[in-house]
């Protein structure tokens, strides 16, 4: 087996550094560890001078390639991990693989994939008989369809709810997106009451792209009362989240009791009491003296 222990232990730093505080306690990092150290692990080494020549470049942090991952080990394809910082991506070596600098990036012994919707369907389609792309044309297109959805609608409504709450952006337009949130997860729900699965009868790369986003949604912001509302959602995560190669780079599923808030104090309603919610900046505003309290205490 090819496994760098050194580059395990750098990242095993990094997880703890204050640049990723919501990843500082010693079970996350464990998680996170065994993720390398099993993704690492994926490759086997046949010949001494053979070389593998799928390689997928990314951080450890990057949850498209979690899904990347997943549908690999899925397809039965051999690949490397590379894993980066951020200061690899400006590297000339890795701009002239990505000259957007971003990853994922999957490097083939036909050249080199950008876009991770794109190497997905790359690594579906290396094992048709998988059933990962769907079984049919129209299939096909059924998966095309919901990953574009998933990269057009659900992901950016979800990240404007789970950025504000992990502390990277100001929370101004928190309470906007959660309207926007409970359109997307209906439009899902309404889907996954007729469907078991996204496309068809079986899994494929849209119930991968699916769930690997809506880990985040468990973990943050999809609370008890939206379980409630959106069953369906629930079955479906749960069932791929079931998954041994999910597991193998998503880790365990993990719910939240109660949705957490950018705001201090502030709660989370549904959204026909949204409005009533005090406007983030006038709630900021009446807590100085609270706030110093804390500071004090501390």
């Amino acid at each position: 087996l090819r496994l760098d222990l050194l580059q395990v232990k750098q990242y095993n730093c990094h997880l703890q550094s204050k640049e990723f505080f919501f990843f500082n306690d010693t079970a996350t990092t464990e998680i996170y560890t065994e993720q390398i150290v099993g993704s690492v692990r994926c490759v086997q080494e046949t010949d001494s001078d053979q070389q593998i020549m799928n390689k997928i470049y990314s951080d450890v942090f990057c949850y498209k390639t979690q899904k990347l991952q997943i549908a690999a080990t899925l397809a039965g394809l051999d690949y490397q991990m590379v894993y980066l910082t951020m200061e690899d991506f400006k590297k000339p070596e890795f701009l002239a693989k990505n000259p957007n600098g971003k990853i994922p990036v999957l490097e083939t012994p036909q050249g080199v994939l950008l876009e991770s919707n794109a190497i997905l369907r790359y690594i579906a389609r290396t094992a048709p008989n998988t059933g990962l792309y769907g079984v049919n044309s129209y299939e096909n297109s059924c998966v095309d369809q919901w990953l574009d959805w998933v990269s057009n609608e659900l992901d950016p409504v979800l990240f404007s709810i789970v950025i504000p709450i992990l502390g990277y952006t100001k929370p101004d337009t928190y309470l906007d997106a959660r309207n926007n949130y409970y359109r997307i997860f209906t439009i899902l729900e309404n889907h996954l009451r007729q469907h078991t699965y996204m496309v068809g009868h079986q899994l494929t790369i849209a119930d991968i792209s699916v769930a690997v986003i809506l880990v985040f949604a468990f973990r943050l912001c999809f609370g008890e009362k939206d379980r409630q509302r959106f069953p369906s959602i629930v079955r479906h995560t749960l069932t791929v989240a079931s998954q041994q190669s999910f597991q193998k780079f998503c880790g365990r599923l993990i719910i939240c009791k109660k949705e957490f808030s950018p705001f201090s104090e502030l709660p989370i309603e549904h959204n026909d009491k949204q409005k009533e919610a005090k406007n983030p900046k006038q709630y900021q505003q009446q807590q100085p003296k609270k706030e110093s309290k804390k500071e004090e205490n501390s």
